[in-house]
């Protein structure tokens, strides 16, 4: 038997690095450790359409077993990976694993329709168990954590016990998913404030808190690596990968703090940086210190609030008030942080969602994303969506790509006034570098060279998108975080380039999110007649921006826009390139980082 893993596509962009799957990786090296015949495929920076390389990847190696997995939000191309699979070979196993199995079983494989097994739950011993089957070896029903179809039914197996030893597991399957790959490319936007090559590595799995918001799809207890088994593979990765940051992809690192000392202390040896994610009532001064001192350069907090009952409704068990605590002690200690807001919790009120948005305004230094919430399959809010009958058909909601739907009391007018609200929010800067310049790197990203306002010595950051929402760019020789916008006090030709392009064509600013608030004050012709405001989001739509209306995509068909300005460098940016192969009218597409380009030519734009 020959068995294929195929990780899904997680960027379109050539030169734009993605966060390695670690998932994925851990099944693959479980059923490559077990002594099968088993081949991997990585779909990123392959120039050919899924279908094309499914097809060729299937009749080229001859394929028994195809395997893949994903999230609910990447339905669709795991249903493009599947269906081109079975088209290829009519009697293909194909199996697919991961949340969007994990989360809605029996939805999810009416959806796909081409899968023959789904695997519930972790999916490491699930696969060799499965492969037993397939050999002969045992029945499928004997297996644990399986959906399948017996007789136009279909049947899932026992639930699948957690994985208890986390340390038993081979480590992830970095080589046969090309991770060096990824070490090549342009940093995505999590980690644009290092120019230094970062890898990924998870300590522990799941999360013992139960956010409304939330699914888990490792499970609900809450399990950990040794420090031991964590610092070799560490070590694997520095001396395969040459990395000098580490980012631990886990959704809480450790509480404990005899753990945290020992694993800063291996950390620090190997003299690496590293980020890692807390909840604001872990911190306190000495823990926070410790990890600086340490070489932590990243703490990620999942704010989701500043509004007190909506912190509670969502479960989250924290406070506004530990929220502020956490961030200012870590900006006097000097770790820079990220965290986010999410608005449209079911006790949201315009009230609320106004508080956070005030808090938000009030408190420029910190830099927090504002997005809405998702109702993924699984979660608590999804739960009660589908009794609450807004979700009417889980398996149109898959396919839709788990749409936002309104879960709040706002009447849908006030959501939709809410949406557009935090999607165009600006905040002002609250720090001034002196000597400032930009330097177009390509592919929608600049170079941003400046003096730290601390200690005055020059910086230079990578990779950054221009027009992102404001946020802290650390002094790599004091470690001083800098709230700053690179292209504030900067001379640039964004403006001339935007102009040369609306002179004779029409053009689609395409998400409507906050870098467009951002660009409109440094790109003002944005609000050209021959410029449209594009979301896919349907909840934007009819929607004003500046008294200019939000239209859907169809706009483009209508009016024969011809060209795409793309607002985003992140995944969303993927799945707009995939869909505008589908407007014949687009010939030309570019990303608003590159109208820093000195050497703009709207040639070189041509698809």
């Amino acid at each position: 038997m020959k068995y294929c893993i195929v990780m899904p596509r997680l960027t379109e962009i050539e030169e734009q690095a993605y966060q390695f799957p670690i998932g994925i990786a851990y099944v693959s090296s479980s059923l490559k450790h077990s002594g099968r015949d088993v081949i991997t495929y990585n779909l990123n920076y392959k120039n050919d359409s899924i279908d094309n390389l499914i097809t060729r990847l299937v009749s080229d190696h001859d394929i028994d077993v195809l395997a893949t997995g994903g999230l609910s939000a990447q339905y669709w191309q795991l249903k493009q990976i599947v269906d081109a699979a079975r088209s290829a070979k009519p009697d293909l196993a194909i199996w697919v694993g991961g949340g969007i199995i994990t989360s809605a079983p029996v939805p999810a494989m009416e959806a796909l329709e081409n899968a023959d097994v789904g695997m519930i739950g972790e999916g490491e011993v699930t696969i060799c168990e499965l492969a037993e089957a397939l050999e002969g070896k045992r029945t499928l029903e004997s297996v644990n954590g399986l959906i399948f179809k017996r007789d136009g039914e279909w049947i899932i197996t026992r639930p699948r016990d957690e994985i208890m030893d986390l340390d038993s597991l081979p480590y992830p399957d970095y080589d046969g998913f090309e991770f060096g790959e990824i070490l090549e490319r342009t940093p995505t936007d999590i980690f644009a404030l290092e120019k230094e090559r970062f890898g990924f590595l998870s300590f522990g799995r799941s999360c013992p808190f139960n956010c409304t918001f939330c699914f888990h799809p490792s499970g609900t207890k809450y399990r950990r690596r040794s420090v031991a088994s964590v610092c070799k593979e560490l070590d694997y990765l520095i001396d395969h990968f040459n990395i000098q940051n580490i980012y631990i992809t886990d959704e809480l690192f450790v509480s404990k703090r005899e753990d945290l000392l020992l694993l800063c202390e291996e950390i620090s040896k190997r003299k690496i940086g590293f980020a890692i994610s807390l909840r604001v009532d872990m911190v306190n001064r000495e823990m926070l210190q410790m990890l600086k001192d340490h070489g932590c350069i990243q703490v990620t907090f999942g704010l989701e609030s500043a509004d007190n009952s909506i912190l509670k409704s969502m479960n989250k068990h924290i406070t506004v008030e530990q929220i502020e605590y956490a961030l200012e002690l870590c900006n006097e200690v000097g770790i820079n942080t990220q965290g986010g807001f999410i608005f449209g919790d079911e006790a949201e009120t315009v009230e609320t969602y106004q508080n956070t948005i005030r808090w938000w305004k009030d408190h420029p230094q910190f830099s927090i994303t504002m997005n809405l919430i998702v109702v993924y399959p699984g979660s608590i809010l999804y739960q009660h969506a589908c009794k609450k009958g807004l979700i009417k058909d889980e398996v149109q909601f898959l396919k839709d790509g788990c749409p936002i739907i309104n879960v709040s009391k706002m009447s849908d007018q006030e959501y939709r006034d809410m949406a557009v609200e935090i999607s165009m929010l600006r905040q002002e800067t609250t720090d001034v570098l002196e000597d400032a310049a930009i330097q177009y790197r390509g592919f929608g990203k600049i170079d941003y060279t400046a003096r730290c306002s601390k200690c005055h010595q020059f910086n230079t950051w990578t990779a950054l998108d221009p027009f992102r929402i404001r946020g802290n760019l650390i002094c790599k020789h004091c470690g001083h975080a800098m709230h700053v916008m690179p292209t504030d006090g900067v001379k640039h030709c964004a403006e001339d380039n935007f102009k040369k392009i609306v002179k004779s064509h029409k053009v689609a600013l395409w998400p409507m999110v906050n870098s467009v608030e951002e660009m409109r004050h440094v790109v003002p012709s944005i609000m050209s007649d021959n410029v449209y405001f594009i979301d896919s989001a349907s909840f934007k739509q009819g929607g004003h921006y500046h008294n200019k209306i939000i239209r859907s995509p169809e706009i483009i068909s209508e009016e024969q826009i011809d060209t795409v300005c793309l607002t985003v460098t992140t995944s969303v940016a993927t799945e707009i390139l995939e869909t505008l192969k589908h407007y014949s009218s687009v010939r030309y597409i570019f990303f608003t980082g590159d109208l820093f380009n000195p050497n703009f030519s709207f040639e070189a734009l041509t698809l």
